[in-house]
């Protein structure tokens, strides 16, 4: 296993998993400085998510580290930022309708079931302006892979620039997930960002730890398979 394999294969989930626990730990006490310590580790994951694309963006592109489940959803060698958001408002919906009684009596939790009016007004704009970008860096990715396709023979100076193009996509999108992450924490009260993180996480880990099961499950399957 290489360096950037043990990074986002074994570091990074086991750095995630202690995040969720130390911020389900502190959801009752959570301020802005929990909130911007969670957002400095993903700060930190991005730089050396930018290392690797700038020392081999195709391998960074192929997520070899990853699940096959976690590849299939992947936009741009990631989450796509606009599911933060889905996210956000199907944790907010759930709360909502289970907490109807007690705000229909005044009773306000302070959690993403009780999002304010201005609140969700200033999410829809960010959605809207993070789907505007989505837009923009799917058809340049799009664009990439087109000239990837070409046909050959080419010149190595012509596959480097390719390649080049490809770590700038890369780029553009990591720095999308990680602003509409910020933008989106920095709209909720502390413990709101808690929940949205803890299930941000949730989500994360699952996908991982189901998809390492599929993979497990696929190689016990074809060991077991007889020959001849």
């Amino acid at each position: 296993m290489d360096s950037d394999e043990f990074i986002f294969a074994a570091v990074w989930p086991r750095e995630l998993s202690r995040l969720r626990r130390e911020l389900r730990c502190a959801r009752g006490d959570a301020d802005r400085a929990l909130v911007d310590r969670a957002i400095a580790l993903y700060e930190c994951f991005f730089r050396a998510r930018s290392t690797a694309a700038r020392s081999d963006p195709v391998r960074a592109y192929a997520a070899p580290w990853a699940t096959a489940l976690e590849r299939a959803a992947h936009w741009v060698a990631g989450w796509r930022p606009n599911a933060l958001i889905h996210l956000l408002y199907s944790e907010s919906s759930l709360r909502f309708e289970s907490q109807l009684p007690d705000l229909l009596l005044g009773v306000h939790s302070g959690d993403l079931g009780d999002l304010s009016s201005a609140q969700l007004a200033r999410i829809d704009e960010l959605q809207r302006r993070t789907m505007r970008e989505e837009v923009e860096i799917s058809a340049e990715m799009a664009a990439v892979q087109e000239g990837l396709a070409e046909p050959f023979p080419r010149s190595d100076a012509e596959l480097e620039g390719k390649v080049g193009e490809l770590r700038r996509v890369m780029e553009r999108a990591d720095e999308l997930r990680l602003r509409t992450l910020r933008e989106v924490v920095g709209m909720l009260e502390p413990m709101q960002a808690v929940d949205l993180l803890v299930a941000a996480a949730d989500l994360e880990i699952g996908l991982r730890e189901f998809g390492l099961w599929q993979d497990g499950s696929r190689v016990g399957a074809r060991g077991g398979e007889r020959v001849g």
